[in-house]
C-alpha cells in the first residue's frame, strides 16, 4: 500500500512535519504565501508549491499523488474568519471565507481516501463549515469531528482546536493518547538561555 499526502494551506509546514514524523510521505505543501517556502523546505523533506488554492486543479493534485493507492488530502484553511478574536469586525470582504469551499471542491474532484482538517473551535458556528461537513457525507465519507485540547497530545500549551477526519475506507476517529506526560512551556524550552533584544546565541539556530 502506497500512502501519499498533500498539505493544502501548508504555511511554514507544521502539519507536514508532524505527518512526516508519523511516517507518512508528504509529497507537497501548497500555500499562497511565498515566504513560507524557506521554513517549509528547510524543516521538511517535501516540495513547497506557491499557489492560490483556488487555482489548483484536479490534474495537478493527481500528478503529485502519482501511483498512490491511498491519497490523503490535508487542508487547514486560514482560521482568521472563524476566530472568536476577530468577531465584531467587518469580515464581509475577507477573501479567506471561500477557501473552505475550495478545499471541498478539490475533495470532490480528486476523491482522496482520507481527508483531514483542523481549525479554531468556532469554525463549527459558520455556514461554510456546515456545508463542508454535509458535502463530505454526501460524497460517501465516514466523518469524525470534535474539539481537541492539544495539551492531551503532549503540546505544552492549552490550545483547543476543532479536528475533522474523513475516510472512504471505513469509520475513523482520532486516537486518544493515554501515555502523555503533561508538559509546561518551561519543560519544552527551559533549557534555552534568556536573551535580551538583539542579543544572539551561537548555539541557538534561531538567534545566531
Amino acid at each position: 500500500m502506497t500512502v501519499k499526502v498533500i498539505d493544502l494551506f501548508c504555511g511554514a509546514g507544521g502539519l507536514t512535519h508532524g505527518l512526516q514524523l508519523a511516517g507518512l510521505d508528504v509529497v507537497a505543501g501548497i500555500d499562497l504565501e511565498g515566504e513560507c517556502r524557506f521554513p517549509y523546505e528547510r524543516n521538511n523533506k517535501s516540495k513547497f508549491i506557491e499557489q492560490d488554492i483556488a487555482k489548483v486543479t484536479k490534474e495537478e493534485l493527481l500528478r503529485l499523488y502519482g501511483d498512490a493507492s491511498v491519497k490523503v488530502l490535508a487542508g487547514c484553511a486560514p482560521c482568521q474568519p472563524f476566530s472568536k478574536y476577530t468577531q465584531g469586525k467587518d469580515k464581509a470582504d475577507d477573501k479567506k471565507w471561500p477557501l473552505l469551499y475550495e478545499f471541498e471542491r478539490l475533495i470532490r474532484e480528486v476523491s482522496p481516501e482520507i481527508v483531514t482538517m483542523e481549525n479554531v473551535p468556532d469554525v463549527t458556528k459558520h455556514k461554510v463549515y456546515n456545508d463542508f461537513y454535509n458535502s463530505l457525507l454526501k460524497l460517501g465519507y465516514y466523518v469524525w469531528a470534535s474539539k481537541v485540547d492539544c495539551v492531551e497530545y503532549g503540546i505544552p500549551q492549552n490550545r483547543s482546536r476543532h479536528v475533522l477526519l474523513a475516510s472512504k475506507l471505513g469509520a475513523i476517529e482520532l486516537v486518544k493518547r493515554d501515555d502523555v506526560i503533561l508538559k509546561t512551556v518551561r519543560d519544552a524550552i527551559g533549557n534555552l538561555p534568556p536573551l535580551e533584544d538583539g542579543q544572539t546565541d551561537p548555539n541557538d539556530i534561531l538567534h545566531r
